[in-house]
């Protein structure tokens, strides 16, 4: 019996930090095999609440990533809690030219201001770069713009931050690029007050309000690379 009581444990921990079971290292080679081939499209991968489970995986997470391509999807399963919306956005250097081929990445909160199923945070506050129930990789198109669909996320529980996805940007060469906004923000969130709108700003990052209607929202940014 302690035994089998260790073994859970064991089990059990080896998941929470990260590691995978033979199982889910199967499944997702399998689900890399169906993405290169085209059986599968990466919103079908994201938004098949059969793999939820994996996303935590950095594994899953490097098979999205490595699959990115410069096309629109969908972050979010069927019934998922929470205001649905499309964020669109146009990257430009200094000078105003495309940026093409970046490779985006993005990872926000649920309708409850949660990163993970369970609670508001992974582990800690640093940890849910990596581990985000609900994130994606794309790439900019020729024109700079990349879009996807998702729920508009909301802030933290027991915080007056305002809610907002995080952003982080790459060259084709795997460099990553500096002074592009690292969180877009929403005109219309209660928590978003003029202070708060102006130290967003300052930081750098982006406020856009909806422009679509009131069943489904469209937050457009014009993300501009800085000094």
């Amino acid at each position: 019996m302690n035994k089998i009581i260790c073994y859970i444990l064991l089990t059990a921990y080896s998941i929470a930090a990260g590691c995978q079971t033979p199982q889910q290292s199967q499944t997702i080679n399998t689900l890399n095999e169906k993405l290169k081939n085209g059986a599968l499209s990466i919103t079908q991968v994201l938004t098949d609440p059969q793999w939820m489970p994996l996303h935590s995986q950095p594994a899953f997470r490097e098979v999205i990533k490595q699959n990115a391509k410069a096309e629109m999807i969908k972050l979010t399963p069927p019934g998922e809690p929470g205001f649905n919306i499309t964020v669109e956005g146009t990257v430009t250097d200094r000078r105003g030219k495309p940026m093409s081929d970046l490779l985006v990445y993005f990872y926000q909160t649920s309708a409850k201001g949660w990163y993970a199923d369970t609670a508001a945070h992974i582990m800690a506050s640093g940890s849910d770069y990596g581990h985000a129930r609900l994130f994606g990789y794309i790439k900019t198109d020729r024109e700079g713009k990349f879009a996807f669909e998702t729920i508009r996320p909301e802030g933290y529980p027991q915080s007056d931050l305002p809610a907002h996805i995080h952003f982080a940007f790459w060259t084709a060469d795997g460099k990553q690029v500096s002074g592009l906004p690292g969180e877009l923000l929403f005109e219309e969130d209660n928590r978003l007050t003029p202070e708060r709108k102006k130290e967003a700003l300052a930081y750098g990052y982006l406020v856009s309000k909806n422009t679509g209607t009131e069943s489904r929202g469209v937050y457009a940014y014009r993300l501009v690379q800085r000094d």
